[in-house]
C-alpha cells in the first residue's frame, strides 16, 4: 500500500476509534519522518531527539505503553485490521523536553498533555500515534 490518498483514508477510519481513547494517529511519507514529524508539529528547540526501537518490542506492547493499558486493544484490532502489523516500531529514547515543548497553550502538538508517541514503519509510510488529553 502506498497510494497516499488510500492511507489517509484508511487513518481517517483508525482515527473513528482511537480519538475516543485519546490516541491520534497520523500519517508520515518523508524517509525522514522524524524531522517531517517536528516540522509538522512547529517544533524549534528539542529537534535533538533520537527514536530507538521499542523497549517493549512489538505493536501492541508498545501501544499498550503509549495509549494506556485499558484503551490500546480497541485501536490496535482496527490497525492492524487496516495496516497489518508494521516492520518495526520505534519511540523516542526521552521525550520529556518535546513533550514540554509540545505541551500547553503555546504547544502545537493534537493536546494539551502529551503522554507518549510511537512510530510504526511500514513500506512506504509510516504512522505515529500520540497520546494525550484536552481535559
Amino acid at each position: 500500500m502506498t497510494d497516499r490518498e488510500e492511507i489517509f483514508a484508511r487513518v481517517d477510519i483508525l482515527d473513528e476509534i482511537s480519538v475516543y481513547y485519546e490516541t491520534k494517529v497520523t500519517p508520515l511519507f518523508e524517509e525522514d519522518y522524524l524531522n517531517e514529524f517536528l516540522d509538522f508539529l512547529r517544533i524549534r528547540k528539542n529537534r535533538n531527539v533520537e527514536l530507538i526501537d521499542s523497549p517493549e518490542g512489538g505493536f501492541r506492547e508498545t501501544l499498550r505503553e503509549v495509549s494506556g493499558y485499558d484503551r490500546y486493544e480497541p485501536i490496535a484490532d482496527k490497525a492492524e485490521e487496516l495496516f497489518g502489523l508494521p516492520r518495526r516500531v520505534r519511540v523516542f529514547r526521552d521525550d520529556s523536553a518535546l513533550i514540554d515543548e509540545m505541551e500547553g497553550p503555546r504547544g502545537w502538538a493534537y493536546f494539551f498533555f502529551v503522554f507518549g508517541m510511537m512510530f510504526c514503519e511500514y513500506d512506504g509510510f509510516t504512522l505515529c500515534f500520540m497520546s494525550g488529553t484536552n481535559n
